[in-house]
Formats: structure tokens, sequence, C-alpha cells
């Protein structure tokens, strides 16, 4: 009987078995189960506030760097802002000084346009009252400023989308140039190299000094020789002076001369355009070698073609 009540009031221990390295004596602590529950208790708690503590502090790390790309964020937008801001102004600018722009290049057109005209209109005039080439204005002079104007007429071209002036104001002064010009011979009738000019030279075949009524190019032969300008074919035949040779009418007294050529390729009572080929170099008649002699005759009398030919 007492066995039985020994052996149900008997209690229950927790041993925890310590083994040192440094010797065999082992050390045995024996805890009472309700110890043992009050030390798993305090663990868990201990561990529960360790894990929460580290859980926070990282939420509120988070929580900081949340709120600085916030503030980045507000920084980033307000300079954005600003920024449109400015450049709101700068287009404000920009139609203020559009505006002012397109008031001036409306008034150079119209200069332009004027100018044209009285030019134009002052050639048509002198020219219908002279038969010849005789007096103060030249047809050089009357050439040079038509270039001019074609120069004007080009760069106020390219402004011209930002005008508020009709285009049959600037298209009907581009096609007066234009005709104009076309029977001005302007345009080099072959490409080489210039070798003697207009005036007095020493003649390649007497030595003595001539006066020479054109200029020389000297080319391989068989390169092309253009119309210098448009006009109507009045001789294609063969000299004793300048071989095979090409003469053009041309508007306002104009002629010019192609000689010394190896072929003909217009025949005369033909009209040409400005640059055609009308013949090819060569060297036939008095010539040294192959060679364009190019003349311009203002109403019979030879001028300078240079002054004429565009600048290269």
């Amino acid at each position: 009987m007492r066995k039985g009540k020994a052996k149900k009031t008997e209690k229950k221990y927790l041993s925890i078995v310590l083994v040192p390295h440094s010797s065999s004596k082992v050390k045995v602590f024996k805890f009472s189960s309700f110890y043992a529950k009050i030390i798993a208790c305090v663990i868990l708690l201990t561990s529960i506030f360790v894990a929460g503590g580290l859980y926070i502090s990282r939420m509120l790390d988070e929580n900081k760097s949340l709120k600085q790309n916030i503030d980045d964020l507000y920084s980033t937008n307000t300079q954005q802002r600003k920024l449109i801001e400015e450049k709101t102004d700068e287009v404000e600018q920009l139609k203020v000084d559009s505006a002012i722009f397109n008031e001036i290049v409306n008034d150079k057109i119209e200069e332009f346009t004027n100018s044209f005209n009285q030019i134009t209109d002052d050639y048509i005039e002198e020219r219908s009252k002279k038969t010849d080439r005789s007096g103060d204005r030249t047809e050089t002079e009357f050439t040079n400023d038509m270039r001019e104007l074609k120069g004007t007429l080009d760069s106020l071209s390219k402004l011209y989308s930002r005008s508020d002036v009709p285009v049959a104001d600037l298209s009907s002064a581009e096609a007066k140039i234009e005709a104009f010009m076309d029977t001005v011979p302007t345009l080099w009738p072959s490409n080489g190299r210039l070798t003697d000019k207009f005036g007095y030279r020493r003649d390649p075949f007497t030595r003595r000094n001539r006066f020479h009524a054109g200029i020389d190019i000297a080319a391989n032969s068989g390169t092309k020789i253009k119309a210098a300008a448009s006009g109507k074919v009045i001789f294609a035949e063969y000299t004793g002076g300048t071989g095979r040779t090409v003469k053009i009418s041309h508007a306002r007294g104009i002629t010019t001369v192609y000689g010394h050529a190896s072929s003909i390729l217009v025949e005369k009572g033909q009209t040409v355009k400005k640059g055609d080929v009308i013949a090819k170099v060569g060297s036939s008649g008095r010539s040294t070698g192959p060679h364009l002699h190019f003349e311009i005759l203002l109403y019979g009398s030879a001028v300078d073609p240079l002054k004429y030919l565009d600048v290269k």
C-alpha cells in the first residue's frame, strides 16, 4: 500500500547534462517540470520579443526609405514644373519673335518684288527706244542686276514658307528672272581649262600681237559643247579660220560663236535650249590643238565673254 502511494507522489524532473572537454566530470542540472515550463515560456517570449523587435526595426527602415523617396519625387516634380513654366515662357517668346520675323520677311519680299519690277520695266522701256547697243547701261550691267536679284530670290525662297505673301507674287518674279537669264549666255559652253582670254595676245602662228575676239577653252577632242543660252542656230558650217563653227542668235542683239569643233550636231534654223549639246570639241580650222573658241557678239561687236559667264 505504501509503495503505491510513493509511486503516485513521485516528482518529475528535467535533467540537463553537461560534458566538458577539459575534464571527465559530468555535470547534471535537474529542474522540476514546473520550472522547466517556466523556462520554456521565458525562452519563447524572449524569441517573440526579439523577432518582433527585428521586424519593427526593419519596418521603420523601410518607412524611412519610402519617406526619402517621396521627398525626392516631390523635389523632382517641383523641378519639372519649374522647367515646364520656363519652356512655356520660351514658346510664348518664340511666338512673338515669329510674328516679328514674318513681318520682316514680308517686307523683304515686297521690297524685292518692287525692285525687280522697277529694273525690268526700265529695261523694257529703254530697249524699246533703242535698236543698237548705245546707251548708258550695257547688257552685262542688266545681267549682273538679274544675277543679284536671282540670288536674293533664292534666299527669300527658303524663308517663303513662313511668309504671308501670295505664291503668285514670288512665282511670277522668279519666272521673269528665269526667262531673262535663259537667253543670256551665262553657261560655260564646255568643260576644260581657260587658255586664252579676250583682247590682244601673241598670235600662235605669226607671233605678232593680234586681237582675240573671244576666249579659248582647252579640252579633249570629243568633249561636249553646249549652248550658253537659248536661241536659234543661224550658222552651222565650216570656215577657214574657226573650222567647224556654230553661231546662235539670242534675244536683245546677242550672238554666240563656237569654233574649231570636230563635229556639228545642229542645223541652221534649229531652236536650241540653254545647255543643249550642239557640237563636240576638236581642232578644225586654224588651230594648234583641240580646244573651243567661244565668242559673244553684242549687235555684231565682240564683247568679253567672261563678263557674262558664271563665275567658276
